[in-house]
């Protein structure tokens, strides 16, 4: 008897304990205050900083997955080196980008292809993407002040989250979380989801990101480490060095840019 009656008494504490534990209640957080965090909360990176990206890249259609691994480094404000490798460490291809012109050497080719825009360039080449890779470089590091305008015309709820509409500009929409983090940005025929945030302390970053691009083409990619160096990168080690006889291709719609 004693000991069903100390068991009822447990009971009935374990009860009131629950009873008078805090409620957490979800904070509904205008959409004004939550743009205005995202806005003050994205990195600023000066042009003359260097960094040094490696990530593992994924491109997916309805029948194919090849993934890739990538090294991106170089200044933030140009120029911009990638090397991308298969398995075994072989090196498929190697682009630079500055302000004026992308390049993209392939050595199995042994052919360098040219053009002014590296978003156009890349995708001619079948590696479809809507950013050049400077705009690339800038989302792998958290830092969307080039491509999402400052200001947005419209906003609406979606599950719980804020979505941003701006008119005229490259960008459609962006979608925030109620803590200002970003969950999708939206262009013209392309979306890029973000997932995983990290923080290292100055700045934050998407470790996991998701482009859905035309059709059913998607480029999923995963950072695998970011390095943001206190030295300066060295000319030689941004140069695309390639064969002397190595044969060059002006991809069509190329113009060289003054």
């Amino acid at each position: 008897m004693f000991f069903s009656r100390w068991i009822i008494m447990l009971c009935l504490m374990a009860a009131l304990a629950w009873g008078c534990a805090p409620v957490k209640v979800p904070v509904d957080r205008p959409p004004e205050a939550v743009w205005n965090e995202f806005q003050w909360g994205m990195p600023e990176f000066s042009p003359e900083q260097s960094f040094l990206i490696s990530a593992s890249i994924t491109f997916i259609t309805l029948d194919q997955r090849n993934r890739i691994q990538a090294s991106i480094w170089g200044f933030m404000g140009c120029p911009i080196r990638m090397d991308l490798s298969a398995g075994l460490g072989q090196t498929i291809a190697m682009w630079y980008e500055d302000e004026q012109i992308w390049e993209a050497y392939f050595p199995g080719e042994n052919m360098k292809y040219v053009h002014h825009d590296g978003s156009m360039g890349a995708s001619m080449l079948g590696y479809p993407t809507p950013l050049d890779l400077r705009q690339t470089t800038m989302v792998l590091l958290g830092a969307f002040s080039s491509l999402v305008p400052e200001n947005y015309h419209e906003v609406q709820s979606l599950n719980g989250k804020w979505k941003y509409f701006f008119q005229d500009q490259e960008v459609k929409n962006i979608v925030l979380a109620r803590d200002s983090t970003v969950s999708s940005i939206t262009g013209q025929g392309w979306k890029i989801e973000l997932s995983s945030r990290r923080d290292e302390g100055l700045f934050h970053y998407y470790s996991r990101i998701d482009m859905q691009l035309s059709g059913d083409e998607r480029a999923l990619i995963r950072i695998r480490s970011i390095r943001l160096d206190e030295h300066k990168w060295d000319e030689d080690q941004l140069d695309l060095k390639i064969p002397p006889e190595a044969g060059i291709v002006y991809l069509p719609y190329f113009e060289l840019q003054q």
